[in-house]
């Protein structure tokens, strides 16, 4: 959100802010203000009277400050936090509708890593901008009145804010290397200790204590020296920061001693510029830090988001899907290792044709199911179903029309009903009752597993399912994959990790889909699944693979 936008959205809060900033401001004035006629009056005339009066004025000037400073700073945190809840939103969305295979892999973590909900570095508060633009604003409005009392005090406030200005942009620039190797380091380190905590099993096994300890201890050393690169030089300027406004006071008094001696200034004019002087260098470094966050945000997620591109939610989604399906000239491979899977892949595939995609590991097959169901983007040609584009489509209304199996099943931390649900609409959850859902985990093979559950279908998944069995994620998958009824059938290896008694559920759960005669698309190295294909793409020929055409037979238990 711009500062205009954030304007427009909340008028009267901004009001608010815009004028308890300025009473704040005009309030800091009282201070000087007090030195000056304490000096200029009361020492002259010496009336207890008029200590009195402007003592009581101060106080009320310093008590009105501050209340207003605790307003201010509460309607800006509740801003605050009402802003950041609209930009997490809005980076949530953007999470769930990126498309996926465009970026690259490295560049698409980092892009999800930059819309964490909790990633301080993008907490854009326009509230804080606010406050700090008007805060500058006075900045130079006392910079004039010291202008007004002194020219010459006015013109060294100048020059050391310049000088402050440049340091403050001079650490900004020095810093980045720093910030980026400290960054670099503190990954590193988190990868390594990653492996010691996923992968305790295999260190166990294979006793590899003795290369992974040397290698972690390597990466925190780094990190260590790193962060205290980073900690000194942040530390050598804070200092001088710190410093910087009794600097600027020994020459403000020194020189300005010189025109009191000349009268040409009183001592309560020059004890009130030190005291403006003083005011300006916490505005001005606040300002610059958040700047500083704002244009380094800026840059990483425009420059990122610039090249992103977005799933097409809405898009066309007709009533009816016959389930023919069409590859047109299509190239897959990984954008950033700049390699090429296949090439030219030409198939038409009918309503009711039953495809099996075979090949050596690493062929492709994987990729071109992901492709099919839209979810990495080809390098080049087209994917169309019933010969409208698969861009053209509501990407999430055609996913439903597909019985998707991945090869590796990933499950939600929700229970398992939930799970097995997940891909229907809110129509379809409607009309799918208790009886459908148990029908459907019967048919692949989960009844028992359920029964033995303290909660049944309802237990909850944890971990995204990682320390469940192999077989029981991937009839779970399956289950999901059946349930929502879709006219196309894509399965990614739908026999791997069954025992004989899954693959007999699953062959019989293919033969029904092939009597109700949907499309079947399914990477296999199943024989008996082979059989079963009217059509073979067989990815080891390359760069263009090979297209086979079968009789269609039954899959066989």
């Amino acid at each position: 959100m711009t500062l205009n936008q954030f304007l427009k959205k909340n008028k009267w809060q901004s009001f608010w802010i815009i004028i308890s900033s300025l009473l704040i401001n005009l309030l800091a004035l009282s201070s000087a203000l007090y030195v000056i006629q304490v000096f200029n009056k009361y020492l002259t005339y010496k009336l207890e009277t008029t200590l009195i009066v402007l003592t009581i004025g101060v106080f009320i000037a310093f008590f009105l400050e501050l209340l207003l400073r605790i307003v201010r700073g509460l309607l800006v945190n509740k801003l605050s936090v009402v802003g950041k809840r609209d930009f997490v939103d809005s980076n949530i969305l953007k999470a769930f509708n990126l498309k996926i295979g465009i970026l690259g892999s490295k560049n698409e973590r980092y892009f999800f890593e930059k819309l964490k909900p909790n990633n301080l570095s993008v907490n854009v508060d326009e509230a804080e901008k606010l406050v700090s633009i008007i805060d500058i604003f006075f900045v130079f409005f006392f910079l004039s009145v010291i202008y007004l009392i002194s020219v010459q005090l006015g013109i060294i406030s100048s020059l050391f804010m310049i000088f402050y200005l440049f340091l403050i942009k001079l650490k900004k620039h020095l810093i980045k290397d720093i910030t980026k190797q400290r960054d670099r380091s503190f990954l590193n380190t988190n990868k390594s200790y990653s492996q010691i905590s996923n992968l305790a099993s295999a260190i166990r096994a294979f006793n590899s204590k003795h290369i992974l300890y040397p290698l972690f201890k390597l990466d925190y050393a780094r990190q260590r020296v790193a962060d205290i690169k980073y900690k000194n030089f942040n530390s050598f300027f804070n200092s001088i920061f710190s410093v910087f406004p009794i600097l600027t006071t020994i020459f403000i008094i020194f020189f300005g001693a010189q025109e009191v001696v000349n009268q040409t200034l009183t001592i309560g004019g020059l004890v009130g510029v030190n005291i403006l002087n003083s005011r300006m260098f916490g505005p001005i470094n606040r300002f610059s830090l958040l700047s500083h966050v704002l244009s380094d945000n800026e840059k990483d997620i425009n420059l990122k988001t610039s090249k992103v591109m977005t799933e097409n939610i809405n898009g066309v989604n007709p009533k009816i899907i016959s389930g023919s399906v069409v590859i047109k000239d299509l190239s897959l491979g990984f954008l950033e290792k700049k390699e090429t899977l296949f090439q030219r892949l030409n198939c038409k595939i009918p309503s009711g044709g039953i495809v099996v995609i075979n090949g050596y590991n690493s062929a492709g097959k994987t990729s071109l199911c992901k492709a099919i169901v839209g979810l990495i983007a080809p390098l080049k040609g087209n994917i169309l179903f019933d010969n409208i584009d698969l861009s053209k489509f509501d990407i999430s209304w055609l996913r439903r029309q597909i019985c998707y199996l991945p090869q590796e099943v990933e499950l939600f931390n929700v229970s398992i009903r939930a799970n097995i649900l997940s891909n229907l609409s809110d129509m379809q959850l409607k009309q799918t009752n208790d009886r459908i859902i148990l029908k459907t985990v019967s048919s692949v093979g989960l009844t028992d597993y359920i029964n033995k559950l303290p909660n049944g279908i309802h237990e909850k998944v944890e971990d995204n399912g990682k320390s469940l069995p192999v077989g029981i994620k991937k009839r779970i998958g399956l289950a999901r994959a059946i349930l929502n009824n879709g006219k196309i059938i894509v399965f990614d290896e739908p026999s791997e990790s069954l025992d004989n008694k899954g693959v007999f559920d699953l062959y019989k759960i293919l033969n029904d889909f092939i009597k109700l005669k949907k499309t079947l698309i399914i990477a296999s190295h199943d024989p008996n699944i082979l059989k079963s294909a009217n059509i073979v793409i067989d990815l080891s020929t390359k760069p263009i693979p090979r297209i086979g055409i079968r009789k269609k037979k039954k899959a066989n238990a």
